[in-house]
């Protein structure tokens, strides 16, 4: 049986581990009333959607000169920045980029603070700061179908808690549909396509784990297969995060086998060349001197224990102990661990 083959047969039966927050969510507890509570739920869904849908048409209709200054930030995001320029082509129009949902995610962050008026007063600002017509008028679209969007995945079927094989791939495929319903196929490629690359890897990867009836060269090679399904910036993360991984288990063997300084420098300069190893040699030596400088202490500060000082003499002798031995910020991580050291 071919790699080909065995991911094939897969394809309806995938089941995912670790996907996006979409892919997966926990089903509810169970209620005295489940339609009762449905029903609710889809009228406080319906209320919001046609809330959003009135604000943005409001908002989209406001000469930019008339929209309200919403004041500062909530205190979630005070200090931050989004970081996204939006960029016109030589016509005026809309130049899609990666990252354009990060200024609407930015500011819908802080919904449960002030509210989704204030919140799609901010985004329309922005985008009036930034753009002018057409332009402006694209962006404007683009947020209203993003904010129906949002809202559309809470309607998306459970995947519950159990990690059903059906249910799972029913809402990878309903997840899908949402987006393709509201965004362009330009859109999509270019907002989810990297995402849903990733969400079908892990979908098929855990599936072929649980795949019963194969030789471990046959799941090698599916493996391998699917490997090559992944976007190439995609494979290359991997392998990056893969090499530090392995370097990383190879480093802990080593140690725990008593391996010299010297020995585990060389491992790593063969992986990660000269300046890396000595600077990752670096940190042993602190995080060394750092365990000895706690041992010290925990050994001097058990001593204090068995004095016979009663409670108030050795929680201020330990005090004192710690403000000779650690600066202020240490002082802070020593307190944090005390219990444990």
């Amino acid at each position: 049986m071919s790699g080909r083959i065995i991911l094939a047969a897969l394809a309806l039966g995938a089941v995912a581990v670790g996907g996006t927050l979409a892919l997966y969510r926990p089903e509810p507890a169970p209620a005295a009333s489940h339609s009762s509570t449905s029903s609710a739920s889809e009228r406080a869904e319906d209320a919001r959607s046609r809330q959003a849908s009135t604000l943005n048409r409001d908002l989209r209709e406001t000469p930019t000169v008339r929209l309200a200054d919403p004041g500062s930030l909530p205190p979630s995001l005070q200090g931050a920045r989004h970081g996204v320029a939006l960029r016109m082509d030589e016509w005026g129009k809309l130049i899609l980029q990666a990252d354009l949902l990060h200024l609407f995610d930015f500011y819908l962050a802080g919904r449960e603070e002030e509210g989704l008026d204030k919140v799609l007063t901010r985004i329309h600002r922005d985008l009036a700061a930034q753009l002018r017509e057409p332009a402006l008028d694209q962006a404007r679209d683009l947020l209203r179908r993003y904010v129906d969007y949002r809202i559309a995945l809470q309607e998306l079927p459970e995947a519950g808690a159990g990690l059903d094989a059906v249910a799972l791939r029913q809402r990878l495929d309903a997840l899908n549909a949402v987006r393709q319903r509201y965004f362009s196929a330009e859109e999509y490629a270019l907002f989810f396509a990297r995402e849903n690359a990733e969400d079908e890897y892990r979908v098929q990867r855990l599936a072929l784990s649980r795949q019963d009836g194969l030789s471990d060269e046959q799941r090698d090679l599916a493996l391998a297969e699917l490997e090559l399904q992944l976007p190439e910036d995609v494979r290359a993360a991997r392998a990056e995060s893969s090499r530090y991984g392995d370097l990383y288990a190879t480093t802990q063997a080593l140690q725990a086998q008593g391996a010299s300084a010297e020995e585990i420098r060389q491992v790593r300069e063969q992986s990660l060349g000269s300046e890396a190893a000595d600077a990752l040699a670096e940190l042993d030596r602190q995080q060394a001197a750092w365990q000895q400088r706690l041992a010290d202490y925990a050994a001097e500060r058990n001593r204090l224990r068995d004095s016979g000082l009663d409670n108030s003499q050795l929680q201020a002798a330990i005090a004192d102990l710690q403000a000779s031995r650690f600066d202020e910020r240490e002082r802070l991580r020593v307190q944090a661990l005390d219990a444990e050291l």
